[in-house]
């Protein structure tokens, strides 16, 4: 079963929506002034995407979509996904496979040559959704350094 979902540009009036989605669907505690700020920072960065979905106008999906180029990749920006999230009430209803749809439009448009994502190693729902895509487990290793931790 689908329902139906439209996808555009995170408003700032959809923010307060954005940001309660994504902190129960991953328990995030950073403070919603923070997320303003960041919004305010990035909205008319084109590199930045962020992405809702909406069922009767309710955000129901979200994701960030963060464009980067190296100097030595060439001239195609590498795509990043952050927050891929769906209202828990609107999973298994086709929402996931629409807002990759629209990633894989958005990466189309600005010719990205690859997007990159990461997943909880147990979300297995998730893992199997991706491979489902196209997406894969790369053979390289993800070494990640929480700078954030030290700030204390």
């Amino acid at each position: 079963m689908s329902i139906e979902v439209t996808f555009g540009k995170l408003r700032e009036e959809d923010l307060s929506e954005a940001f309660e989605l994504c902190t129960r669907c991953f328990g995030e505690f950073v403070s919603f002034e923070n997320v303003r700020e960041t919004y305010q920072l990035c909205k008319n960065d084109m590199n930045y995407h962020f992405i809702v979905g909406r069922h009767n106008g309710k955000v129901v999906a979200y994701a960030s979509m963060i464009l980067s180029y190296n100097l030595f990749d060439g001239t195609y920006p590498v795509a990043t996904l952050w927050y891929v999230c769906v209202h828990e009430d609107y999973r298994r209803q086709g929402v996931a496979r629409a807002l990759f749809r629209e990633i894989d439009r958005i990466a189309d448009e600005n010719s990205v040559e690859v997007i990159m994502l990461t997943c909880d190693k147990d979300n297995l729902q998730a893992k199997k959704l991706y491979r489902t895509l196209g997406y894969a487990e790369d053979t390289e290793t993800l070494f990640l350094k929480n700078i954030y931790e030290q700030w204390d």
